[in-house]
């Protein structure tokens, strides 16, 4: 693991002269062209030759780092806007986004390890897919390229689909994902939190470790067993599995909170339907009131909160004749609506708060019900490789490519540089956390704060001040490493790696680490 930086402004040729040093052999300004950029993308794109070379590079890498006890993947999906032209075949395509609606996007399928948050495999499919269908494939590619199998997957929501459940126990796999609103209804989750309360059994607690040392009782639950049978190639596959109801204290805070704030607001907002004035609107139908209460509660999901009822006023105005027009009584209709909070519902949506069900078909004894809450809450792995992907460090987004090949292989690609970010970061908090002492020295404008879980990108910002300087003395080449000091040095020592990755370059020139200049 080498960490120089070379300035692009500084020109071709310090650069190449550092790669050759690198990589061990001599290579042509013109690999750095466009085109030989796009033939190496393209290349990468076939299907065949990247699924070798990835499997490959997946099992050496397990036979270096490992899996954990409970061989957790995580799986999950996210999308990429793109400036492309639409092919109604290709991958970029107009689908549901998080980021810009307006744009059309591709949609990335990733797994990663855990607890490295290592890539395993990835796939690119058109930005219009649904999620549901694709943790299957995931999944199978998953077991191809590592060789494993008692593998825990965990997901989504959108894992939760009874068809992927059946397929991992068929395949001596586990699954971990939280269940829908569709899987799982809201009435059942609160049917279920009553019957256990009223068999007056107690809430196993769960609890968090921090990196201070310190403890905290995050969530309590329980849980029940049910059964499942259904028919798979003429078979019936009957297996059982697990469903923990668990709730976050501060999720059930904070929802109350917001509960409380947006009962006042809706009220508010239907009381203000009835309100007369310049361009204020008069409902004529209940129909038309209906559908505006409907839409006020439904984005604030208080339909069940809230009972209105709609009262129809009819008025009748004499009006005199005038020109053609005989003499007539107008009739006219304007709805009043009255809105009341349902207080047995509204509690009921309160004591929901903060509620959450798990499904699982690992046994407890190999997955206690703090290790599934927690296990979900580090779900923030794989996210943070998706913001890795897409940010600073790797800028796939925004993407002016436009061919899918190239699109396919510039992810591929990337998905390889990503590996040795991960493995920085993995062994230097590894390293600070067996020394117990956190590292110092990384913020500029906070030398002295000291964190415990640097990132790798802070990391390699601290090394961009190391140059590789070369002279030139007739025919000889003298080579100069500029800016190496002490807490490089500890940085190095935390990832294992020795000072001599630099001296084969060249000589060391010394420099002084002054708290006072960071």
């Amino acid at each position: 693991m080498i960490i120089v930086c070379v300035p692009w402004r500084s020109g071709l040729l310090p650069k190449k002269n550092l790669l050759e040093k690198l990589i061990g052999f001599q290579f042509s300004p013109k690999c750095f062209t466009d085109d030989h950029l796009a033939r190496i993308l393209s290349l990468l794109h076939n299907n065949e030759l990247w699924n070798r070379f990835e499997s490959e590079l997946n099992r050496s890498t397990l036979r270096i780092y490992g899996l954990t006890d409970e061989n957790i993947v995580r799986l999950d999906m996210t999308t990429v806007n793109s400036n492309g032209i639409i092919d109604k075949n290709g991958l970029i395509q107009f689908g549901n986004s998080k980021d810009d609606a307006s744009l059309p996007q591709i949609k990335i399928v990733l797994s990663v390890l855990d607890v490295l948050g290592l890539p395993l495999t990835v796939s690119v499919v058109p930005g219009n897919c649904a999620d549901d269908p694709l943790y299957i494939p995931a999944m199978e590619k998953v077991k191809k390229s590592t060789g494993q199998s008692g593998l825990l997957f965990v997901g989504d929501c959108k894992m939760g689909a009874i068809a992927t459940r059946l397929y991992t126990t068929i395949n001596n796999d586990f699954y971990l994902c939280p269940l829908s609103e569709v899987s799982h209804p809201t009435q059942e989750i609160y049917s279920a939190i009553i019957a256990h309360q009223e068999s007056n059994l107690s809430f196993t607690q769960v609890s968090r470790s921090y990196y201070d040392g310190s403890d905290a009782i995050i969530a309590e639950g329980f849980e029940k067993k049910i059964s499942h049978s259904m028919e798979y190639e003429g078979k019936i596959i009957t297996w059982e599995e697990r469903l923990i109801y668990a709730k976050s204290f501060a999720h059930a805070n904070k929802f109350r909170l917001s509960l409380e704030e947006q009962v006042k607001k809706a009220f508010f907002e239907i009381n203000s339907m009835n309100k007369r004035g310049k361009g204020k609107k008069i409902y004529r139908t209940i129909e038309e009131a209906k559908e505006k209460v409907h839409a006020i509660l439904g984005d604030k999901g208080l339909t069940a909160v809230f009972e209105v009822e709609y009262i129809e006023h009819i008025s009748n105005t004499p009006k005199r004749k005038y020109g053609n027009n005989p003499a007539r009584i107008e009739q006219s209709t304007r709805i009043e609506v009255k809105p009341t909070i349902n207080l047995q519902a509204l509690q009921q949506a309160q004591e929901l708060s903060g509620w959450r069900v798990y499904v699982t078909n690992k046994p407890e004894n190999e997955l206690s019900m703090q290790d599934v809450v927690l296990t979900y809450r580090d779900q923030y792995i794989i996210e943070h490789q998706f913001h890795r992907l897409k940010g600073k460090a790797l800028s796939l987004a925004p993407m002016f490519i436009q061919r899918d090949d190239r699109i396919d292989g510039l992810v591929k690609f990337l998905t390889i540089v990503m590996r040795p970010l991960v493995i920085i970061e993995k062994k230097v908090r590894d390293s600070l956390k067996s020394r117990g002492q956190g590292l110092s020295g990384l913020f500029e404008y906070n030398p002295t704060k000291i964190v415990n879980n640097p990132k790798t990108e802070r990391i390699i910002e601290f090394f961009k001040e190391i140059y590789l300087l070369v002279s030139f003395y007739g025919e000889q080449v003298f080579y100069t490493i500029t800016g190496i000091n002490q807490k490089h040095r500890e940085i190095l020592n935390l990832m294992n790696v020795d000072i001599s990755v630099y001296t084969q370059l060249g000589s060391i020139q010394e420099s002084e680490f002054k708290i006072s200049e960071r």
